[in-house]
């Protein structure tokens, strides 16, 4: 297959071309994934950076008035690379917030702490769980065969009549965003 125009690979993501799709998946996944893994990351993450990328992308340049004009790869590579680094920093502060959390505990009475956190976590799960019935059913679906080990994309479009691991990728980005904004809405 001969290489893709900027332009061509931005008009397959705006009308959604599996054939065209597959190609920026084949010529631009191997050099992010090696990327990711030399910056401490796992294959999986690299799965994940891509699809986030490309929804990015998506969102900001298939609209209306949307014009683009420069390097598509350079574009999703650039995306990928700074989601993944705000998801070092990200685990950077909560590493850092569990580490002052530990030594603030060992302050404190253990009794009163265990107790509190206990009643905070059961509230939270409770939230959580409320907040997850709010999910359409498709969504509640998708989210439990994640939860229960499945990762197969392909698997799991078949088995909720989806069009194809792309869509399952995508559907599970806004079935999570969604969860995140019921549960900041109700729960905190």
């Amino acid at each position: 297959m001969k290489p893709l125009s900027d332009e061509a690979c931005l008009k397959a993501l705006c009308e959604g071309h599996s054939s065209v799709l597959r190609a920026i998946y084949q010529e631009y996944a191997t050099p992010l994934k090696h990327w990711v893994a030399n910056n401490g990351g796992q294959p999986e993450d690299a799965r994940d950076l891509m699809q986030e990328a490309l929804i990015a992308i998506y969102d900001r340049y298939c609209g209306a008035n949307a014009s683009f004009h420069g390097s598509f790869g350079g574009l999703l590579m650039t995306i990928a690379k700074r989601k993944w680094y705000d998801r070092l920093r990200q685990k950077k502060r909560e590493t850092d917030v569990r580490a002052e959390e530990v030594y603030r505990q060992m302050e404190e009475a253990p009794e009163f702490e265990n107790a509190e956190e206990a009643m905070l976590q059961k509230k939270k799960m409770d939230c959580l769980e409320e907040t997850f019935r709010q999910l359409s059913e498709q969504c509640q679906r998708l989210l439990q065969l994640y939860a229960q080990g499945q990762d197969d994309a392909e698997k799991i479009a078949d088995a909720l009549n989806m069009t194809n691991a792309n869509a399952v990728y995508q559907a599970r980005h806004r079935c999570l965003n969604r969860w995140k904004q019921l549960f900041y809405e109700h729960c905190k």
